[in-house]
């Protein structure tokens, strides 16, 4: 794994938790040559649609009364925890508050690779970054924000087909974008679509999933004007796939913007775009474009996205301040 540190990563878990290591396959097959093998549909073939906490606690039941100290999940019998689920906050939040504890989320944090760019790329993103290393980010250390960066996560190109069905099935937002104590909310018809949304409902999907640069620029308005003055947000920074020159006529928009309205003018606006990767950085480049929405002050997101919804979790279990975490 290219991206990650941590635990979840293979690093020892904190002394404070009695688990084993993990390992790897060679180490097992050694230890373990005759695994007693658990067929995926045993378990989560017998639970309709379940949440997240009660596939977790099948499964642990099914654990607790295997006797071999050696397991392995047969290959191919399907995934512990289904595609859907990640996407469906009545199904997967109900998990959070043993997850949030998890030494598997307390301690995640990026990898050398993702934060040597993060350092080497300060200028364009945060001064604060020069000196990024992977403790900087775990959860557990509680990471300082990048005081006045705003984050943007701007989806282009081939998304506006994915927008397009997210309206045509009444699509709610991707599932930890529906935490409790997030401000912003976006509620589907309440007569479901079923694959025909009218144009209303797909202008309307457009503006949370696809917006536009005016519609990106009255956002940012309102979200900066709304934090002052306890929040002053002097730096931009966007996590984008768009086009340079759609980007540059974005990242002119913003300033006359806030020349006209009397606001301070943007410091510095970054995209992704921007960022000067070695050959090896290259592929991890959604790493480390969550790793700046991590620790922004302010992160403004995608609820229709799997990528925003990872940031918010991560902004959640180091406990950013609900406010501080928007979506389109």
């Amino acid at each position: 794994m290219h991206f990650h540190s941590g635990p979840v990563a293979g690093d020892p878990f904190p002394s404070s938790v009695d688990a084993p290591p993990a390992v790897v396959p060679e180490f097992f097959n050694e230890v373990c040559p005759n695994p007693t093998i658990i067929d995926s549909t045993e378990i989560n073939g017998g639970l309709s649609e379940p949440s997240a906490a009660t596939t977790l606690q099948a499964w642990i039941d099914k654990l607790e009364k295997t006797e071999d100290g050696c397991v392995e999940i047969k290959e191919h019998s399907g995934q512990i925890f289904d595609l859907w689920l990640i996407g469906t906050s009545k199904r997967l939040l109900d998990i959070w508050p043993s997850l949030v504890i998890s030494p598997i989320l307390t301690h995640i944090s990026w990898s050398p690779l993702v934060t040597a760019a993060l350092a080497a790329n300060a200028p364009i993103i945060h001064p604060a970054l020069s000196n990024a290393t992977p403790s900087d980010f775990a959860p557990s250390s509680a990471p300082t924000p990048l005081s006045g960066l705003l984050a943007l996560h701007i989806r282009r190109g081939d998304y506006l087909e994915h927008c397009k069905d997210f309206a045509n099935w009444s699509t709610r937002f991707m599932g930890f974008n529906e935490f409790r104590g997030l401000p912003d909310r976006f509620l589907p018809p309440a007569v479901h679509s079923r694959g025909h949304a009218q144009p209303e409902e797909l202008a309307r999907y457009r503006v949370h999933c696809f917006p536009e640069i005016d519609q990106i620029v009255s956002r940012v308005r309102d979200v900066r004007a709304s934090l002052l003055p306890t929040t002053t947000l002097r730096r931009v920074y966007m996590l984008t796939n768009g086009r340079p020159e759609w980007l540059q006529e974005l990242k002119n928009v913003l300033q006359e913007d806030a020349w006209i309205q009397g606001m301070d003018e943007w410091e510095h606006i970054g995209t992704s775009r921007d960022l000067q990767l070695a050959r090896e950085q290259q592929h991890n480049l959604q790493a480390v474009d969550m790793a700046i929405a991590q620790r922004s002050e302010v992160f403004l997101g995608n609820g229709f996205s799997s990528l925003t919804s990872n940031v918010v979790m991560l902004r959640a279990a180091q406990g950013t301040e609900w406010n501080k975490t928007r979506f389109w």
